[in-house]
């Protein structure tokens, strides 16, 4: 078992220096800079070597992959996580570990700089669902979070009034049944990463662009960089009718056990 370390002023900035360097696709790494959320594991408290970011079912490693702690650490890596971007080394280190349990996965970057507060309001406008949008608060949160199989996910905030201090997020209601949502799963200074679910009865009619251009508004309005990180087709397209433009496509790596 290896040790978590604490997220210290002094050890933010270390960690800061540490995982400078590796490709930033979504807020995990500054949202743990910052202590906003995650955590990070380590072979040693007092001088260490590796390190595992880990923020929900995402995995990041940094330091030298090449030593017997390195392997052990990587044996940490829990089935149906994602492998994200990690410092060179790393990925090999973990191919030798799980073999073929590991398999590549397609995500897909999208710049935010051209998105455009008249175009988002604009599809706002033009929605039938503009006047269902709630905003989640303390107490809607609350209630999300205690749907059966409920798709908004809290693990990353110390509880609901967490949530509601922190991170803007909207939902739409079929009475007491959800419709969609759109949240930040992360926040930090930099920005929030975007997330989005809307229930299958109520997709393809207009929900998702809805909330999400909302979301994107509320994101925008306090000078917070909406990122969005698709792992499909249709988040994608989504992406580019809210006005982001695709940058690059790039693999991960999900651990599915035998």
């Amino acid at each position: 078992m290896y040790p978590e370390l604490e997220l210290t002023k002094a050890n933010r900035l270390k960690l800061a220096e540490v995982f400078r360097a590796l490709k930033q696709v979504d807020m995990a790494i500054p949202s743990m800079v910052e202590g906003q959320h995650g955590k990070v594991l380590v072979d040693t408290l007092e001088n260490p070597s590796i390190y595992a970011l880990v923020i929900g079912p995402f995995w990041y490693f940094a330091g030298d992959a090449s030593g017997v702690s390195a392997q052990g650490l990587a044996a940490e890596f829990p089935p149906y996580a994602l492998l994200m971007p990690s410092a060179p080394g790393w990925l090999e280190t973990i191919q030798s570990v799980f073999g073929e349990r590991l398999t590549p996965f397609s995500r897909h970057s999208f710049s935010s700089a051209e998105l455009s507060d008249e175009h988002l309001n604009r599809l706002l406008a033009q929605s039938k669902h503009r006047d269902a949008i709630q905003p989640i608060d303390e107490k809607l949160a609350s209630h999300l979070t205690n749907l059966p199989d409920s798709p908004f996910d809290l693990s990353d905030f110390d509880s609901a009034a967490d949530f509601a201090a922190r991170a803007p997020g909207f939902a739409m209601l079929d009475g007491e049944k959800l419709m969609g949502l759109a949240y930040a799963s992360l926040v930090c200074s930099q920005g929030i990463e975007v997330s989005i679910f809307v229930d299958e009865p109520y997709r393809r009619q207009g929900v998702a662009t809805t909330l999400a251009a909302r979301l994107l508004l509320a994101s925008l309005q306090r000078g917070l960089r909406p990122n969005w990180d698709a792992a499909n087709r249709e988040s994608c397209d989504l992406a580019e009718k809210l006005g982001y433009r695709s940058v690059e496509n790039y693999t991960s790596w999900y651990y599915r056990p035998a």
